[in-house]
C-alpha cells in the first residue's frame, strides 16, 4: 500500500483526543462547587468523531498515512464506529452512577476519551510498533479508570492487578514484535507479509515463536485462557460503567488488531498458529463457562461469561480472512450491545454506593421493575444464543466460519459450551421472575440517560437478531480489507 499525503484517517482519533483535553480544561476552570459539563462535552466530541467516520466511509480515504502506519480501510472504520458507539453508551450510563457513588469527577470522562483514542489507533494501525503504542494509550487510561473509586479497596486492588498483568502482557507483545522484526526486517504488516512469503526454512521457528508471543500478548487483552486470571477480580472491583466499557470496547479493539495481525500480517504462518488458536479457543470456551457455573456475584459471573465469549470469537479466527472478518465483526457488534446492557442494568440500579452484587439481590426484580427485568432477560437470552437475538445470529456465523474452514470440533465445543451457559444465565432470570423480593426496594430509579442507553442496547440486540443483513453486509465488506 503506497503512503499518501492524506491525513483524513487520523481525524476521528484527533477529534476524540482534543475533546479529552477540552474536558480536562473544563474541569480545571469550572467554578468552585460546580461540576463541569463533562458528559455533554464528551458526547459532543464522540458524536463528531462518529460523523467523521461516516464521512470517511463515504469518501473512501483508504490510503496509509504517517509513513504507512495508519489507515482508514473498511476494517478500521467499521471497528471505529463500534468503539465510538460503545463510548457513547458508556457516557450515558455514567453520570447517575458516578453521582450515586461519589465519583463525579471530570477526569473520568477524560480518561475514557483517551482510552478511546488508543482503541481507535489499535484497529487502524498497519505497523506493530504503532499498534503497541496505541495499546498502551488504551491500557494506561483504563488502569486509571479501574482505580477511580479510591474509597473502595477492591477498586485499588483491581487497578493494581490490571496494571501488573497489563505490563506483563506488554512484555510478551514486545518480544513477539522483536522476533518478527528479526525475521522480516520490518514492523510494517505489509512488509512482514511479503518477507514471510519468501522466508527461508531456517527462519521459520523464529517467526512461529514471534507469532506465539504476539498471541500471548493479545490473549491477555482479550482474557483468553490461560491468560484470564485478572479478569474476574478487575471486572468486580472496577466501577460498573468502566467494567461495561472494558468488556465491550477492549474486546472490539483487541480482536480488530488480532484480525489484522494474524489474518493479514502472519497469514503465511497460518498452518502453524491456527492449531494453537484452536486449542486456546476450546479451553477458553470450556473453562469460562464451567467457572461461571459456580459464581454468585453478578460481575464475576459476567466476567467468566466474557472469557467464554473470547473463546467463541477465537473459534472464528482460524477461518479464511473474509469469513473470519465477517463473523467476528458482526459478533463484536452483538456482544458489545449485550454486555453494555447487562452491566448497564447493574449500574443503573446503583444507589448510595450500593448496587446489585449477587444473583439473590435481583430476586423479585420483575415484580418491582418489570421493564428493567425484561430488558436484562433479553440481554441474558442473547448471551446464551437463543434465536431472534443478535447473540444467536452472531454465534451461528462464528461457528459457521469454523466449520467452513474445516474446524468442526470448534463448532461442536462452542455449541456444547453455549448449552452449559444457559444454566447460569437463566438462573438470573429465575431469580428475577420466580423468587419473591427480599426486604424493601433499595435500588435507584433508572435515570433518563441510562434508560436511553439500555433502550439502544436492547434495540440493537433485537433488531440485529431479526434483521442482521445490513450489518453482515458491512462486516463482509470490512473483512475484505484483510485480502
Amino acid at each position: 500500500m503506497n503512503a499518501v499525503l492524506d491525513l483524513r484517517p487520523i481525524i476521528p482519533a484527533a477529534i476524540v483526543a482534543v475533546t479529552g483535553v477540552v474536558v480536562l480544561l473544563a474541569q480545571a476552570f469550572a467554578p468552585s462547587g460546580r461540576a463541569a459539563p463533562s458528559p455533554v462535552l464528551s458526547l459532543a466530541g464522540l458524536a463528531g468523531a462518529l460523523a467523521s467516520v461516516w464521512l470517511l466511509a463515504g469518501g473512501r480515504a483508504e490510503g496509509a498515512v504517517l509513513a504507512g502506519a495508519l489507515t482508514a480501510d473498511g476494517l478500521a472504520l467499521f471497528l471505529q464506529a463500534v468503539i465510538l458507539a460503545v463510548a457513547v453508551l458508556t457516557v450515558l450510563l455514567s453520570p447517575a452512577y458516578l453521582r450515586a457513588n461519589g465519583m463525579e469527577r471530570g477526569e473520568y470522562y477524560a480518561l475514557l476519551l483517551f482510552s478511546v483514542v488508543g482503541m481507535l489507533g489499535l484497529v487502524s494501525t498497519l505497523e506493530l510498533v504503532s499498534m503497541f503504542v496505541a495499546l498502551e494509550i488504551m491500557s494506561v487510561a483504563l488502569y486509571g479508570m479501574v482505580g477511580l473509586d479510591r474509597a473502595r479497596p477492591e477498586s485499588q486492588e483491581a487497578a493494581l492487578k490490571y496494571f501488573v498483568n497489563g505490563a506483563f502482557a506488554s512484555a510478551f507483545l514486545l518480544y513477539g514484535v522483536a522476533l518478527v522484526y528479526g525475521v522480516s526486517g520490518s514492523t510494517s504488516l505489509d512488509r512482514i507479509t511479503r518477507a514471510l512469503g519468501v522466508a527461508s526454512p531456517e527462519t521459520l521457528p523464529l517467526a512461529v515463536l514471534g507469532a506465539a508471543l504476539l498471541l500471548v500478548g493479545f490473549g491477555f487483552k482479550v482474557a483468553s485462557v490461560p491468560f484470564h486470571m485478572w479478569a474476574p477480580d478487575v471486572y468486580e472491583g472496577a466501577p460498573t460503567p468502566v467494567t461495561a466499557f472494558m468488556s465491550a470496547g477492549v474486546k472490539a479493539a483487541a480482536f480488530g488488531a488480532l484480525l489484522r495481525v494474524f489474518g493479514y500480517g502472519l497469514a503465511d504462518l497460518a498452518s502453524h498458529w491456527q492449531p494453537l488458536v484452536a486449542a486456546l479457543a476450546i479451553v477458553t470456551m470450556l473453562l469460562g463457562n464451567l467457572a461461571a457455573l459456580a459464581q454468585r456475584n453478578l460481575k464475576r459471573l459476567l466476567a467468566y461469561s466474557s472469557i467464554a465469549h473470547a473463546g467463541y470469537l477465537m473459534s472464528a479466527l482460524v477461518a479464511a480472512p473474509v469469513l473470519a472478518g465477517e463473523a467476528i465483526l458482526f459478533y463484536v457488534v452483538a456482544y458489545a450491545a449485550v454486555n453494555l446492557g447487562g452491566f448497564g442494568v447493574i449500574a443503573a440500579l446503583s444507589k448510595g454506593g450500593q448496587e446489585p452484587a449477587t444473583v439473590a439481590d435481583l430476586a423479585g426484580l420483575a415484580e418491582r421493575r418489570p421493564l428493567l427485568a425484561a430488558t436484562l432477560t433479553l440481554f441474558l437470552v442473547s448471551l446464551t444464543g437463543i434465536p431472534i437475538t443478535a447473540g444467536f445470529v452472531g454465534k451461528f456465523y462464528l461457528f459457521n466460519a469454523a466449520v467452513a474452514s474445516g474446524w468442526v470440533v470448534l463448532a461442536l465445543v462452542g455449541v456444547l459450551a453455549s448449552v452449559v451457559s444457559a444454566y447460569y444465565y437463566l438462573r438470573v432470570v429465575v431469580a428475577m421472575y420466580m423468587e419473591p423480593p427480599l426486604g424493601e426496594d433499595r435500588w435507584a430509579a433508572v435515570s433518563p440517560a441510562a434508560a436511553l442507553a439500555l433502550a439502544l442496547s436492547a434495540g440493537v440486540t433485537l433488531l440485529f437478531g431479526l434483521w442482521p443483513a445490513p450489518v453482515l453486509t458491512f462486516a463482509r465488506l470490512a473483512g475484505r480489507s484483510l485480502l
